[in-house]
């Protein structure tokens, strides 16, 4: 049966299908969750969620071949069983002084399979460029999860699509390059968690399983609270009096607001998505995480501590217990977020995670598609430069 491509904006009516998308891909995570674009419109981005789907057309039908598209209007996809999704993409878009808009796809656009991503790109990317044309956007840039492993180790059945090198030259194909920028972590650790328990634990350092039973032993009592606990708002704001003695202790480096957080656990409300673990010694709070997770995929993108009990290891076995937690709920694969290797000042923070074993991956980082390429050459220098200030500023504050 013949079939067409049609392009299709969702609406809040249909959030829940987008995020049941999301949920299943190998690709998903909490990037492209609905609610994510809702809590970064605090910080002036503007979501939009487009998605390319296959319609197939009876043979008497002589309707086009391709649905042109306006992305400020709604377009309809006839409710078929012949319908389906190729590729989705949360777009979020943001003004930028004298540039105009900009375009940015976090761990996007999400797809089920490679060859649908091969069908359904070059539409989406069309897409994007009709509304980049009438909404002065001087480029599309995509931060995908696909890497390389760096030490060519064999990936297990579940980590093999990200450093699928097909995927990569899929991007390419439609006229996306690689930046050498990132931002979301470029380095990241990776567990299988199709594991077992006891082979997680032998792929941790000697010290770092002993810390993890250590921790066990003497009491230590971690629990995990959903984002619609009853407690949750006294919770966040003990996990950001932590965050913030972390920042100042480790030199510091950008947090996002209380509010942020509070809008966060108030959009993943009656979810699972998202939890908040603690870990306490003799009631004190010493460890917490924000994790959050898909049916494939689970991190923990924010953790804190401080300097109480430093000899009961409480972070050791916070970390082993959300990494139960997403294994318990079925995910696949969990995700320690972020690595920095080479890195005197994150040294620690890098070494802790990596003591835990797992596969490293690093990813490709932000691939970029100019459409104005005097802005985008503007844009190219100016981000590294105001990185650089940033950083600067916050060593001299600290």
């Amino acid at each position: 049966m013949e079939s067409q491509l049609a392009v299709k904006i969702f609406t809040e009516a249909e959030k829940e299908s987008w995020n049941v998308f999301v949920d299943i891909s190998k690709w998903g995570d909490t990037l492209q969750f609905w609610e994510w674009g809702n809590v970064k419109k605090l910080e002036g981005w503007e979501p939009l969620r487009i998605g390319v789907f296959e319609v197939a057309l009876n043979s008497a039908d002589s309707g086009p071949s391709y649905f042109p598209v306006d992305l400020n209007q709604d377009q309809t996809v006839q409710s078929q069983p012949s319908s389906r999704p190729l590729v989705l993409a949360q777009v979020l878009i943001k003004k930028v002084p004298l540039l105009g808009r900009y375009i940015y796809i976090p761990h996007g656009p999400v797809f089920l399979e490679k060859t649908d991503l091969a069908k359904g790109l070059p539409r989406l990317v069309q897409a994007l460029k009709e509304y980049a044309a009438a909404n002065s956007c001087f480029a599309i840039e995509i931060e995908p999860k696909i890497g390389y492993s760096p030490g060519q180790e064999s990936l297990s059945k579940n980590l093999e699509h990200f450093a699928d090198p097909l995927i990569k030259e899929i991007f390419e194909n439609n006229g996306f390059v690689l930046t050498g920028r990132n931002i979301q972590p470029r380095y990241k650790l990776l567990y299988d968690l199709e594991f077992t328990e006891e082979e997680l634990l032998s792929l941790m350092k000697k010290n770092t399983r002993y810390n993890v039973r250590l921790a066990e032993k003497k009491g230590v009592a971690v629990t995990e609270y959903a984002a619609d606990d009853p407690g949750i708002g006294t919770k966040l704001e003990n996990f950001y009096g932590l965050l913030l003695e972390t920042q100042q202790r480790t030199g510091g480096y950008p947090i996002r607001s209380l509010p942020a957080f509070q809008r966060l656990f108030a959009e993943f409300r009656g979810t699972d998505k998202l939890t908040l673990f603690e870990g306490l010694y003799n009631n004190d709070l010493v460890a917490a995480n924000i994790s959050q997770k898909t049916s494939f995929w689970a991190s923990s993108f924010y953790a804190a501590s401080n300097r109480l009990h430093t000899d009961v290891k409480v972070p050791y076995l916070l970390r082993w217990r959300a990494i139960q937690s997403a294994k318990k709920y079925g995910c696949k694969v969990y995700d320690f977020w972020g690595i920095i290797p080479d890195s005197e000042q994150h040294k620690s923070y890098s070494d802790t995670k990596l003591s835990f074993g797992g596969i490293r991956l690093d990813t490709y980082g932000v691939l970029a598609l100019p459409l104005d390429k005097f802005k985008y050459s503007l844009w190219n220098k100016l981000v590294p430069l105001r990185a650089s200030i940033m950083g600067l500023g916050r060593r001299l504050r600290f």
